[in-house]
């Protein structure tokens, strides 16, 4: 599970693959969704693919999106699908438990979040009782959720970090009030990770001492790791001596930092990361390819493979997908005005166009402008004070735009299910470029799955060891997902 040349060679060749395969179908995801009049991105789907996905019925439309079958194939659609298959190197699962945990645990919490902390306190534990580790490291711990059931079911110490001093102090309170027990083996710290990960290194093995004297033997773990976080901690893991074991679940891709030394362009931002690529092999893969992935590993990609999966098109009503289509197009078609007007939408409110309005085009628009104010773009525009206060004129045009666009329906559902479709390569190609960076550190790694995507849709965790384990080998032979 360590690097060797022919790894090497093997991972250049699929992150090439997956290069050339992104580079080619940017048309589907490379600008915001509210974008896709502004930039014709329903006019570049294929007319022999529209040909065929629009002859669909609602369910097989779903199971051509979710298993990629169709009875019969244009050859260019069919090559899009087997080059999706080769870059998409996770597994999915469906598992089951046996735990029992008891109310208190689960109080409150929806079934994506006792999902995921049942699921991830049984890999944690099958992980730790092999290496005879006791003390764990949660980072990004939030409210406390897995700390206490650690402690609960398995009897860890934990020690729970996160950046947000209001969820340190919310995990406190509910500690003393639900788990009382526990305050003597679950502590809470204010930490505040950052790339230099010699001062944050000797920051939490000063907590560690102090709260727990001194440990040989650490487990590191994070729940759905935001943006940057996920890269700190890996980094400190490596760094970090007496840290052996990391379990990490990532989210949130495009929150990424972006370096500074982004430009605008004619098209779009030019775009590169402080953190992504990670590994040599995939710096080396961009070399070899001779693409500019500054322009298409953007944030649109990284958002991309944190997107939905394609599995929870599995059982979408026809009345859902009907939903779904008119509010991207209806706010595509709000973005098209503003953007034809040289305006800008500034949101009034924290939460935009409600759902609830979608009942036709008319109470869309009234109650976008009740949630939105148009803005010039910019200072050179002449500001109109008249007709940016003419709702009805405003609403009247927009809807005559409608009238324009709104056959294109079914082309909204069809370009979202291939971006569904080129999701999971995307977040295996970002999990991937994590876990060469793990071996080229000299570390043993692989991916699990560990929870129901449909579920839980951010369900892989990525498992790194400092030390040889027959365990470790044993989850790698069966899941197969390297």
């Amino acid at each position: 599970m360590m690097f060797s040349q022919r790894d090497e060679e093997l991972l250049i060749q699929y992150f090439l693959e997956a290069l050339c395969l992104f580079h080619k179908t940017q048309w589907i995801y490379n600008h915001p969704v509210t974008e896709i009049l502004i930039n014709g991105s329903l006019d570049a789907i294929p007319k022999e693919w529209l040909d065929v996905l629009q002859s669909l019925s609602n369910n097989k439309l779903n199971n051509f999106v979710v298993n990629k079958t169709l009875p019969v194939w244009p050859k260019t659609l069919q090559e899009f699908i087997d080059k999706c298959k080769y870059t998409n190197r996770l597994s999915r699962v469906n598992p089951s438990t046996t735990l029992k945990v008891p109310q208190q645990f689960i109080k409150r919490l929806n079934p994506k979040k006792q999902h995921e902390i049942i699921h991830l306190a049984e890999l944690i534990h099958a992980q730790c009782k092999t290496l005879k580790i006791e003390v764990i490291v949660d980072f990004g711990s939030g409210l406390g959720y897995v700390s206490q059931l650690l402690y609960h079911l398995y009897g860890y110490k934990v020690l729970g970090l996160d950046g947000n001093e209001a969820n340190i102090t919310v995990a406190r309170n509910r500690q003393m009030n639900i788990y009382p027990t526990s305050v003597n083996h679950v502590k809470y710290a204010y930490c505040k990770l950052s790339c230099h990960s010699i001062e944050t290194i000797e920051t939490i093995e000063s907590l560690i001492l102090s709260e727990f004297g001194k440990i040989d033997n650490l487990c590191f773990i994070g729940l759905h790791a935001c943006g940057d976080l996920s890269v700190y901690v890996s980094k400190i893991f490596n760094h970090m001596k007496n840290a052996q074991l990391l379990i990490l679940i990532s989210c949130c891709y495009h929150k990424l930092t972006v370096s500074k030394n982004e430009n605008v362009i004619s098209n779009g931002v030019v775009q590169h990361f402080d953190h992504f690529p990670m590994s040599q092999c995939l710096k080396k893969a961009i070399d070899y390819s001779n693409l500019d992935t500054s322009m298409f590993l953007r944030q649109p990609f990284l958002r991309l493979a944190c997107q939905e999966p394609a599995e929870r098109w599995i059982n979408m009503s026809q009345d859902s997908h009907d939903i779904h289509a008119f509010h991207v197009l209806a706010r595509a078609v709000f973005e098209l005005y503003v953007n034809q007007n040289k305006l800008y939408l500034k949101k009034q409110v924290r939460k935009a166009t409600r759902l609830s309005q979608c009942s036709s085009i008319e109470n869309y628009v009234k109650d976008t402008l009740l949630r939105y104010t148009l803005e010039p773009i910019n200072e050179t525009v002449p500001r109109n004070e008249e007709k940016l206060n003419d709702h009805e004129l405003i609403e009247n045009e927009i809807t005559e735009l409608w009238k324009h666009h709104c056959q294109r329906l079914q082309q909204v559902e069809i370009y979202t299910g291939l971006q569904l479709i080129l999701q999971a390569s995307a977040e295996s190609m970002v999990l991937q470029d994590r876990l060469c960076w793990l071996r080229e550190q000299g570390l043993n790694a692989i991916i699990i799955p560990v929870m129901n995507n449909i579920l839980s849709p951010r369900s892989n965790a990525i498992v790194a060891q400092k030390v040889n384990n027959i365990t470790l080998n044993r989850i790698f032979k069966r899941n197969k997902n390297v």
